[in-house]
């Protein structure tokens, strides 16, 4: 027991002493490697504190860590115990003995190299700290808002306070600008980032990204945030593109902000960016597609037009400037020429103005009008510039069918009104459209593309006008023609009058090359090779469309479709001299859409037989046709689209019976008809009462029937007229017209779904359109009507017990209706800003369930005193053309 104890005492007094004998031993070592230290301390304090230094002239902060060790380092109590360690060990190295192995003060050298190894591994972790500083300073503080140069405002003021008005109402989250490129949109929101500097507001952070030559994307938006929230590089880059959402959500949450997107090209999910959508924040993006506006929810969409021509002017001028414009009296008025050219679109006049602003002479501009009116490609900076940037929508439209479709619309005249439904069966006609064996699908798709193009900003829909019609851009028209000049597969061939000239577009094939040909000018008298008409070639082997409109032509050559093999489309309307078609056999064998309407044609040729893949046949408004030949619809195997019906004012035939009678339908024309095996869409008049009978017998018919005019003087045919609407099957009828009926109710007509035209007139008993109905009862009916038509009805008394909704309603025209004391409206009915005509002296008689209901009804009262032209009143036998009539009377 006393020897174990011995032992261990003996032990641990020789690994003691093995201990500090190695702290003696490495004594000057030690001392030796603390100097290294202390001079390799100072090396990286000089590098730290000149990037600190540096970092501080280059305006960013230092890092409070890097202040923090360069204080440490330059610690004037450890520096001092620095020093006194080295002097002490030089002391404790002069006592070293038996070869530096030991020492005359064992316990003085030991405390001296245990306490500079403490030492010299402080330094050695202050050095690891300096040397690991990757960054000694951050940016400065971001800004609220990031000034840029301000943008040429000129004519925008307007657009921007109403834009800087949403901003500021707390509701609106989201504010959607879009429209055509080139129309300011990216202008717009430069100044509205500019005007969060000057203007007072209480946001923390205002964000501007922008496109530059890349998509807007997640990673594109979350590297901007980063950039503006002042997110540190040690942060960012060890997270994934989540971790950086969680970042700067959890950031951005704190702050209220807005965030301006530019060019957004498509939706966007902000949340995965984390972006929080939230109550006092904005979003404010463009874009040129306003589906992308649709699907980023509940938002203010607004959308960036042309300039007004005012405002335009005044952008032309600042860019060209007031000593070119004054350099000659003639240039003034040749430069407003030239701004009308550019289509009022900002682009253009910028670019086209600074083009400008160097020429003098008068003959620089004269020759600028020709170039632009003629020959637009060809104008400096329009080939390169332009219509490059205008492309960019063409470029990225979802499939090739929807950019010949964009392609064909320019085949119409500048600033000309198309109607939708014409422009969708010509391009079924030319076969661009699935399902062209289904009508309805064919239609729904091309109305759908369509709408695309709309959403694009490549075609503008005619608002005033309910969505019925659309018109190309003046650019855009020329743009198109440019790209079909370079398409092998869609050349075109455009004609324009002009100063009692036939101008052919510069941007046009030739006959020979041509796949789609326009002619649109009374200037046509001919198409045989004469001085004032467009000579035809020996042959147009690639002609598949030929639009022939407005023209003087009172007849065709001879001969002349031979020349054009493969055609699919003849739209010959509204050509008021043509009549006569001379069509021969084995001509038109490929025609699938014909469309003589609004001419003076006589007689359809028997030949037109030997059309069998024609889908579609109008002749509206054809008053010199006296009968369409016995045979030939029946031959027409493929039809699906037959329509004759009057196109003018019901008033042009009030009085003269036997001139509205050419129009009937015969009942051999309605048994061909109805033989059909492909027949879809039928538009006819039925004038007899053989033919209310054949049609009342013919479920088929009912079936098709989409426009049916009913003009019978035959009272004995009013039996038949009521059994047909009541029992038949109108499931695809739109536009209505009864006249000369001796019916006292028309309830039958609430189950017609799709109804939007309701034309009555001259009907001496008529009492009650829906009868009863109990008061106070919802009708479910009438969802889709969009005009109510009602003329020289004396025993008419109410149209219905109560009032209906009509969710489509844009107007009720009431005349010699003098016991209509009240309409079946209330406050909520009619969301379309439905428009009211009518005589004073009846609108002072009505009735009103309340005040309410008035006061919204007599803001939309048009009395018949407002229209000085009494032609302006006549009532239309279609939908179509009552639009178009309403058009031309805005004009």
């Amino acid at each position: 027991m006393i020897l174990g104890d011995i032992w261990t005492i003996l032990r641990d007094c020789f690994l003691c002493s093995f201990y500090v004998y190695g702290y003696i031993r490495d004594l000057e070592e030690k001392v030796n490697t603390l100097s290294g230290k202390k001079v390799d301390l100072q090396a990286v304090y000089d590098g730290v504190n000149g990037r600190v230094q540096q970092a501080r002239q280059d305006g960013y902060v230092p890092r409070p860590t890097v202040l923090h060790w360069l204080g440490d380092v330059q610690d004037a109590d450890r520096n001092q115990r620095v020093d006194s360690l080295l002097q002490s060990g030089e002391d404790e190295r002069a006592k070293l003995c038996l070869r530096g192995h030991c020492s005359w003060n064992c316990y003085s050298a030991y405390s001296v190299s245990s306490k500079v190894v403490r030492m010299t591994e402080v330094l050695q972790g202050l050095i690891e700290t300096g040397n690991g500083f990757k960054d000694v300073a951050d940016p400065p503080p971001p800004p609220v808002v990031e000034m840029l140069p301000k943008e040429i405002t000129v004519g925008m003021e307007s657009r921007l306070n109403e834009v800087w008005g949403y901003v500021q109402e707390y509701s609106v989250t989201i504010i959607c600008l879009y429209g055509v490129r080139g129309v300011g949109k990216t202008t717009l929101l430069r100044n509205l980032n500019h005007k969060f500097s000057n203007a007072g507001h209480n946001f923390d952070r205002v964000i501007l990204v922008e496109s530059r030559t890349d998509v807007i994307n997640i990673e594109t938006i979350q590297l901007v945030l980063k950039y503006r929230l002042a997110i540190p590089n040690e942060v960012w880059d060890n997270k994934n593109q989540q971790g950086r959402a969680a970042e700067i959500f959890q950031r951005l949450s704190q702050r209220r902000f807005a965030l301006l997107l530019d060019d957004l090209r498509g939706p966007i999910n902000l949340a995965e960016a984390g972006v929080p959508v939230q109550n006092g924040s904005k979003i404010v993006y463009t874009t040129i597609m306003e589906d992308a506006c649709n699907a980023m929810g509940d938002q203010m969409k607004f959308k960036v037009d042309c300039l007004l021509p005012d405002d335009a002017w005044n952008l032309f001028r600042l860019m060209v400037k007031d000593d070119v414009l004054n350099s000659h009296p003639d240039i003034p008025g040749l430069a407003e020429t030239v701004a009308g050219l550019c289509g009022r679109l900002p682009l253009a006049l910028i670019t086209i103005g600074s083009a400008m602003a160097s020429r003098r002479n008068r003959d620089a501009w004269e020759n600028a009008v020709v170039e632009l009116s003629n020959y637009p490609a060809e104008f400096p900076r329009m080939g390169d510039l332009i219509f490059p940037r205008l492309k960019f929508s063409y470029d990225h439209l979802s499939s090739e069918t929807h950019k010949t479709c964009f392609l064909f619309c320019s085949l119409f005249l500048k600033n000309q009104l198309i109607r939708k439904d014409e422009l969708v069966d010509l391009w079924i006609g030319e076969g661009f459209l699935r399902d062209s064996h289904k009508i309805a699908l064919a239609r729904m798709q091309g109305k759908s593309i369509i709408d695309s193009l709309i959403c694009v900003c490549l075609l503008e829909e005619v608002q005033a006008y309910f969505g019925n019609y659309v018109k190309m851009h003046d650019m855009l028209r020329d743009l198109a023609l440019w790209i079909a000049f370079q398409d092998e597969g869609n050349k075109i061939l455009a004609s324009k009058p002009e100063n009692d000239k036939l101008i052919i577009e510069r941007q046009s094939a030739t006959w020979n090359e041509a796949v789609r040909v326009s002619l649109w000018s009374f200037l046509v008298t001919s198409l045989a090779p004469t001085p004032l008409s467009t000579p035809a070639p020996p042959s147009c082997p690639r002609l598949l469309t030929l639009l022939v409109r407005y023209t003087s032509m009172k007849e065709v050559p001879k001969g002349f479709f031979q020349l054009m093999p493969a055609l699919r489309v003849l739209q010959w309307s509204r050509n008021g001299h043509l009549t006569k078609l001379p069509v021969e056999k084995g001509e038109l064998i490929n025609l699938r859409y014909l469309n003589l309407s609004d001419t003076d044609i006589s007689q359809l040729p028997v030949e037109i037989k030997g059309c069998c893949q024609l889908i579609i046949l109008l002749l509206d408004g054809t008053e010199k046709l006296t009968a369409i030949p016995k045979g030939l619809l029946s031959e027409l195997s493929a039809l699906q689209v037959f329509s004759r019906v009057p196109t003018d004012d019901y008033n042009d035939y009030e009085s003269d019976e036997d001139k509205l009678s050419v129009f009937g339908v015969s009942v051999s024309s309605l048994h061909e008809l109805e033989s059909l095996k492909h027949i879809q869409d039928v538009s006819v008049v039925l004038s007899t009462l053989d033919s209310v009978q054949k049609f009342q017998s013919s479920s088929k018919l009912q079936s098709c029937i989409r426009r049916l005019i009913i003009e019978t003087p035959e009272s004995s045919s009013t039996s038949s007229i009521t059994t047909m609407l009541h029992d038949g099957d109108f499931q695809n009828l739109q536009d209505l017209f009864i006249s000369n009926c001796s019916m006292q109710y028309l309830t039958c007509l609430v189950k017609i779904p799709l109804l939007r035209f309701l034309f009555a007139t001259n009907c001496p008993l008529l009492e009650e359109i829906i009868a009863n109905h109990q008061a106070g009862q919802p009708i479910i009916g009438f969802t889709h009507l969009k005009q109510l038509n009602l003329n020289g009805l004396p025993e008419l008394k109410s149209i219905c017990g109560s009032a209906m909704a009509f969710p489509s309603l844009e107007s009720i025209y009431v005349s010699q209706c003098q016991n209509l004391k009240k309409l079946p409206l209330n406050s909520q009915s009619g969301k379309r800003n439905t428009v009211l005509i009518g005589g004073e002296e009846w609108w002072n008689q009505l009735a009103w369930d309340d005040d309410a209901t008035k006061d919204v009804f007599s803001s939309k009262f048009i009395p018949f005193s407002d229209f000085p032209n009494s032609n302006e009143l006549e009532p239309c036998y279609t939908y179509e053309a009552s639009v178009m009539k309403r058009y031309s009377i805005m004009l």
